[in-house]
Order: structure tokens, then C-alpha cells, then sequence
């Protein structure tokens, strides 16, 4: 059975813990990066076959990235790609891009908010953790 932890939740970030049967299997973040595809995300497929006029009209990008520390089966990955890619509403002007990444010592660390910031340096995010108080952690969401 797979389970799913969101461990991170910020404004414009969230890190997520897939697991099963209790194992770690993978380690997600969903960035809202409030930007367009850069032109290393137009190379990408499918973009790469698109206009570059339809590309150009997506005025937001969220980048999905799936983490782990050996490269997943076609299975594993299909299903991750598939459930993540429903957090993300599309609309005519935003969209989202999924990259699998492999970061052979993921595992084995104590997750905090330099994990965190390793895992994004990782997978090229210009997003930064800063160090906060413990209340200010978002637990619970009631919106």
C-alpha cells in the first residue's frame, strides 16, 4: 500500500514522502515558481514539440520533482507522474513540468530544513529554506 506525507508545506512549496508498506520509496516537491518555462524547460518533452506561441501564453510554472536514490521502476514512476500531476490545476495560462532526479544519499539523513535545502539545491530549485521558529510550521490547513 502506498501512504502519502506532506512533511513540508509553504507558500510556494511543498515536500512530500511516498511510501510503502512503510518504506520510503520516493521524496516529492511541488514548487510554484510564479514564472514561465525557461528555455531549458522548452527542450523538454513534450514542449519541444509545441508552438512556441501556446508555450510563450503559460504565464505560470509549477515544477513537480520526484526524488530518489536509484532510478525508479516504470511502474513507480508512471503512477508518481500521474498522482502528482493532479495537484496542479491547468488552466490556459499555467502548467507544470515533471522531472525524476536520482540523489544517491537521500536516505539516511535527518529531515530538516537542511535536508530540504540539499534536495532543492539538488534538483536546481533558486528556492531557499529559511531557518524559522517551530511555530511557525503549517501542521494543518483550513482553508
Amino acid at each position: 500500500m502506498l501512504s502519502l506525507h506532506r512533511i513540508l508545506k509553504l507558500r510556494d512549496l511543498e515536500i512530500f514522502q511516498v511510501a510503502r508498506n512503510g518504506e520510503i520509496i520516493s521524496f516529492a516537491v511541488i514548487e510554484d515558481t510564479r514564472n514561465p518555462f525557461t528555455e531549458e524547460d522548452k527542450k523538454l518533452d513534450p514542449l519541444c514539440y509545441m508552438d512556441e506561441e501556446d508555450i510563450n501564453a503559460i504565464l505560470n510554472v509549477f515544477r513537480i520533482s520526484i526524488i530518489n536514490d536509484e532510478k525508479l521502476n516504470e511502474e513507480d514512476s508512471t503512477f508518481l507522474r500521474s498522482f502528482f500531476s493532479d495537484f496542479v490545476n491547468n488552466t490556459n495560462l499555467t502548467n507544470f513540468i515533471i522531472i525524476e532526479y536520482i540523489q544517491e544519499d537521500l536516505y539516511g539523513h535527518e529531515v530538516n530544513i537542511k535536508f530540504f535545502n540539499k534536495i532543492l539545491k539538488n534538483i536546481g530549485s533558486n528556492y531557499i529554506i529559511e531557518e524559522f521558529d517551530e511555530i511557525n510550521w503549517i501542521y494543518l490547513s483550513q482553508d
